[in-house]
């Protein structure tokens, strides 16, 4: 519910003022497009999530527990040599993006072409690093049955294959992104899930060796998902299909920013890595498997408000590339306030009762999960909260500061880990401690965002940070009196307590989350949903 409310009404949301008939027309087609595509993001994650969930279990039930680690073991190693595709990901959406709010369809025609010629470089370092050092790796370090050695060979083939037609897709991607078509990209995730999971059913039917073919039907799904994209882009997008041809400008300027991506994305991979390292030597392995299950949750909520931010990205870098800095800024701060508010009504149950959800999911679970899971809740929302400053910082393009103060931030969670665990500190406040760092590096993110784009960065303190903070902490004491008072059996006392939950939140937001002004707009919204056109065209005259 509380994400078909925010995608339903985000799209007239953005940008309101007491002129408010006027801007909305401004805003419309922009605000719609962003509503439609969050939706279609939506569609997608909850279908691949509830399909997901399901088709895991059958792969394990398939393959066996054994064949089922070797592939994940086998497989996933190719996916350590895919680091440098994720920052050029990340690199070509805001370069196409940026161009196309430029209108500039010479330089969008040179960047997807370098692109292309970038990921293609890409995807033959790859063959070489896995052909070589990790086909070797797997040969000679790792515990594989001798009876197995075959099939890993061939799994390990077919997932280098795979992984060179994931990194071959990315311009691709990048561009149906870039241009807002969320609904092909829902589509074509939806159908990849759907494949995925006609072949469980076809490798039980055949008699052939089950994980060989596991992988080998792996990989003619993703052949055939990136041939669909290839083709539709090259029918919609007149930069698909022009001659390939390096232009040295255009290519530094994409290899350098997508260079200090790596320092920011690398620095957040090792500080997780590191404070997990820190936990085993100090606390042992159960304490590990407790912050892995706070960390799935963790993932799971995040998914959800990164599919509503992905909708938003590419109309924050436009509006940056054509001078429009005040819409920026509008977007970037509502789709914050609607992404902490969407989190809050989702993680607000965990906070209070998570025992009786890992009851209910596990069984048994590790000690410190519960608080683990809390503590991670929070981290969450102040990642989500951030997120889209992080955003106009790509639209600059100026990154190298920001990657450099930032990974120096969070890399600090390490050595801070360290000192409160020889001080003798539990693991909970040890987790605790690894958040402190982000709180600076959110600052820096804001910093230059003020300072390279002129983003309103005291506005943002007032009306995301200490707004939602105030009203989280006045929702979450207002359910947990609620919720002492219930007296009924455990699933009849969390069920009020969640709906309960869902009731205050929205109240809370829609009063203290909006301004004056949105809050009148929303208003209207909703009374254009019940009422006629001729009865809402005379209350918008009112308003003017």
């Amino acid at each position: 519910m509380p994400c078909t409310i925010c995608c339903s009404l985000y799209g007239d949301l953005i940008k309101v003022k007491k002129n408010i008939p006027n801007k909305v027309a401004i805003e419309n087609e922009n605000n719609k497009r962003i509503a439609k595509n969050t939706m279609y993001l939506y569609i997608r994650m909850l279908f691949s999530l509830l399909v997901g969930l399901y088709t895991s279990r059958v792969v394990l039930q398939t393959l066996g527990i054994s064949d089922y680690g070797l592939y994940n073991v086998v497989g996933g190693f190719v996916s350590i040599f895919m680091f440098i595709n994720g920052t050029m990901t990340v690199g070509t959406q805001r370069f196409l993006s940026y161009e196309i709010g430029k209108g500039n369809i010479e330089k969008l025609k040179k960047v997807f072409s370098n692109a292309v010629i970038i990921h293609i470089c890409i995807a033959l370092i790859l063959i070489v690093l896995a052909e070589t050092l990790g086909l070797w790796f797997i040969n000679n370090k790792m515990n594989i049955a001798q009876e197995r050695i075959d099939a890993s060979f061939w799994v390990f083939q077919f997932s280098v294959l795979t992984a060179v037609i994931q990194v071959l897709q990315v311009p691709f991607n990048a561009v149906i992104i870039s241009h807002e078509k969320m609904g092909i990209y829902a589509y074509l995730s939806i159908y990849d899930t759907v494949i995925k999971l006609a072949i469980l059913y076809v490798i039980q039917v055949l008699s052939y060796d089950k994980l060989i073919l596991y992988g080998l039907f792996i990989l003619i799904t993703q052949l055939s998902t990136a041939l669909i994209y290839w083709v539709y882009s090259k029918k919609k997008f007149i930069e698909c299909n022009n001659k390939l041809e390096i232009d040295k400008i255009t290519m530094k300027e994409m290899v350098s920013f997508s260079g200090w991506s790596v320092i920011g994305m690398f620095a957040g991979t090792c500080q997780g890595q590191g404070v997990n390292v820190l936990l085993n030597l100090f606390f042992g392995t159960i304490v590990n498997a407790a912050r892995g299950i706070a960390f799935q949750v963790n993932n799971v909520l995040l998914m959800f408000a990164h599919n509503f931010q992905i909708a938003v990205f590419p109309q924050i870098v436009k509006y940056y590339a054509s001078g429009e800095r005040e819409k920026m800024a509008n977007l970037v701060i509502n789709s914050a306030k609607i992404s902490a508010a969407l989190l809050l009504v989702l993680m607000m149950p965990l906070l209070i009762d998570a025992e009786f959800v890992l009851n209910i999911w596990l069984g048994d679970y590790p000690d410190y999960t519960s608080t683990f899971l809390k503590i991670v809740c929070i981290q969450s929302l102040m990642q989500v909260i951030i997120h889209p400053v992080i955003f106009v910082t790509h639209a600059t393009g100026k990154i190298k500061m920001t990657n450099l103060t930032g990974g120096i931030c969070v890399l600090s969670a390490i050595p801070l880990c360290y000192i409160a665990y020889s001080l003798g500190a539990s693991p909970n406040v040890v987790l605790i401690v690894s958040i402190v760092p982000w709180l600076f590096e959110e600052f820096f993110d804001l910093f230059y965002a003020k300072k390279n784009a002129d983003f309103p960065m005291l506005r943002f303190y007032l009306d995301v940070y200490l707004r939602f903070l105030l009203l989280g902490l006045f929702v979450y004491e207002i359910i947990t009196i609620f919720y002492s008072y219930l007296n009924f059996n455990l699933w009849t006392n969390f069920s009020l307590m969640v709906l309960f939950s869902c009731f205050v939140s929205v109240i809370a937001y829609y009063g203290g989350g909006l301004s004056k002004n949105e809050r009148k707009f929303i208003n209207l919204i909703v009374w254009n949903k019940l009422a006629s056109k001729k009865i809402v065209n005379n209350n918008l005259k009112k308003v003017e």
